[in-house]
């Protein structure tokens, strides 16, 4: 039974229990349909009160995880939709994986929050992220808030040099942008001493998968709207073996007829999504095979920062 209890956490036992027990239901550890242990058995297997296994029991009925039969025993129930709990839950299968892969006992992990549970959550850090195409700024921006404590302003390169020169005391110390413009930023931010972090925006599997199996020397136009745009996409597939395959560089501007004319001559396409809509649009052939490529920010890289702002709060807090 895959259900622990630390005695000595000021973190109440009602609650380390009751917390297990939904991940293990929303992980399909407990399957809808299946009865749980009685409280007499839980009780004793976890060497706690049966009045605290009988309030979670209950607590968990309430909240429409678990349903109780006269005579017979509490059974699983489908889990109600609760977008804030599936998103613990999304965090929690995180941090399992990332655990498995370090070699970390889950068992240590486990305790380790539990001793914390009581710290003050991490307050956001303001910072800035800069790119050159406004979707990937708000794409990477989302990505950001949305794995780290951070508070992302978002400025497009060409408009980076008026936002840092508008305000004598800047919000932020740390500006983030990809590898390919990091020296343009650092130009611009580090004189007014914001510190210039560049992160790697990596071709996504299932793109790099569907060149991989292209036959021997298809032609394959590797598209952008604007020469900026597909000069990153190519650096971003540059190196991945991919030798089988003969690339065609073409940048979307006003001279869509020439674009399309040089589109005829390759077999497949590899562009982001907006821009395949907007080819689309213009009456791109349909005939061709069209690869969405939108780049992501490599994991290890954000893991790199997330360091870098725990580094900076804890000497600020020292």
């Amino acid at each position: 039974m895959d259900l622990r209890i630390n005695s000595k956490s000021h973190v109440p036992i009602h609650v380390q229990l009751e917390g297990q027990i939904k991940h293990l239901i929303l992980a399909g550890r407990f399957e809808v349909g299946s009865r749980l242990p009685s409280i007499r058995a839980l009780a004793g297997y976890l060497r706690v009160n049966r009045n605290t296994v009988a309030r979670v029991i209950s607590d968990l009925e309430g909240e429409g995880y678990v349903e109780s039969r006269r005579g017979s025993g509490v059974y699983v129930v489908r889990p109600p939709v609760d977008e804030e709990e599936a998103k613990r839950h999304e965090v929690l299968e995180r941090v399992m994986d990332l655990t498995a892969a370090r070699g970390i006992p889950m068992e240590e992990l486990a305790y380790a929050l539990l001793a914390r549970g009581g710290v003050r959550p991490q307050e956001k850090t303001p910072i800035l992220f800069v790119e050159c195409t406004r979707e990937e700024l708000d794409q990477f921006s989302d990505e950001l808030e949305e794995q780290l404590p951070v508070e992302v302003e978002s400025v497009l390169l060409e408009d980076l040099a008026e936002r840092v020169s508008g305000e004598q005391d800047l919000p932020w110390r740390m500006a983030v942008t990809t590898f390919f413009h990091v020296h343009e930023v650092q130009d611009i931010v580090e004189p007014r001493g914001i510190e210039a972090v560049a992160l790697l925006a990596e071709a996504n599997i299932e793109s790099l998968r569907r060149l991989t199996e292209l036959p021997e020397g298809t032609p394959v136009a590797v598209v952008g709207w604007g020469r900026t745009c597909m000069e990153n996409l190519s650096r971003s597939i540059e190196g991945a073996g991919l030798d089988h395959l003969r690339f065609v560089q073409v940048y979307v501007d006003e001279q869509t007829d020439d674009v399309l004319e040089t589109l005829e001559g390759v077999d497949a396409v590899v562009c982001a999504s907006i821009t395949a809509r907007k080819l689309r649009e213009i009456g791109i052939s349909r005939a061709l095979d069209i690869i969405e490529e939108d780049r992501v920010l490599d994991q290890g890289g954000i893991e790199m920062l997330g360091r870098m702002l725990r580094e900076r709060q804890s000497n600020a807090a020292g």
